[in-house]
C-alpha cells in the first residue's frame, strides 16, 4: 500500500460551477461500485463518453445529449444510437470542437480529489491514480509501481489486456513516456 498525499490545490472547486454535477455523478457513481476492478470501468465508460463530448461542436454535443437521453429512457434502440452517432460525427459544421482528451485528467483529479483516498492498493486504482492532472496522484501511483516489482508486471498487463485503458494511457501519457525512454537509451 502506498500513501496518497491530500492535493494541494483542488481541481474541483475550482471546476465551472455547471460541471461539478457530473463530476459529483461520477464520484458516486465510483463509490457505488463494489472494487477498483469495477470501479475502473466505471470511470473510463464516463471519461470515454465525457472525451467524446469535448471533440463536438456545440450543435453536435446537443445532438448526442439528445441521443444519450433516448438511450438511457429506452426510446432510442441500440441500432438507431448507433446510426444517429454516425450522423452526428459526419456532420460539416463550421464550429470546431472543445478541448477533446486534455481535458480529461483534470475530470480524473477532480473524480480522485472526492473519492479522498488515502492509500493505492491495486492495480487497477493505481491505473486511474497515474493519469490524473494531480502530481500527488501521479507520483503515489508511480510510488506504488516502484514499490514492488509485481505491481509493475501488473501494470504492463493491464496496459496488454484492457485496450480501452491502453488507448487512455498513450494518449495522455504516451509521447512523455517515449520521451524518457528516449533519453534512457
Amino acid at each position: 500500500m502506498t500513501a496518497i498525499a491530500k492535493p494541494e490545490h483542488s481541481v474541483f472547486d475550482t471546476a465551472p460551477e455547471e460541471l461539478r454535477p457530473v463530476l459529483e455523478s461520477l464520484v458516486e457513481a465510483a463509490q457505488a461500485d463494489a472494487n477498483w476492478k469495477v470501479r475502473k470501468k466505471t470511470l473510463l465508460d464516463a471519461l470515454l463518453v465525457v472525451e467524446t463530448m469535448t471533440q463536438l461542436s456545440p450543435k453536435q454535443q446537443e445532438a448526442f445529449e439528445a441521443l444519450m437521453t433516448g438511450m438511457e429512457d429506452g426510446s432510442i434502440s441500440e441500432a438507431e444510437a448507433k446510426a444517429r452517432m454516425d450522423a452526428i460525427e459526419a456532420v460539416e459544421d463550421d464550429e470546431e470542437g472543445g478541448e477533446g482528451i486534455d481535458i480529461l485528467p483534470m475530470f480524473i483529479g477532480a473524480v480522485l480529489e472526492r473519492l479522498g483516498e488515502d492509500r493505492i492498493t491495486s492495480v487497477e486504482q493505481a491505473a486511474l491514480y497515474i493519469l490524473s492532472v494531480h502530481p500527488e496522484h501521479y507520483e503515489a501511483a508511480e510510488d506504488w509501481l516502484q514499490a514492488d516489482e509485481k505491481n509493475a508486471t501488473a501494470f504492463k498487463k493491464l496496459l496488454r489486456s484492457d485496450r480501452r485503458y491502453a488507448g487512455l494511457f498513450d494518449a495522455l501519457l504516451g509521447e512523455d513516456e517515449e520521451e524518457e525512454g528516449e533519453g534512457e537509451a
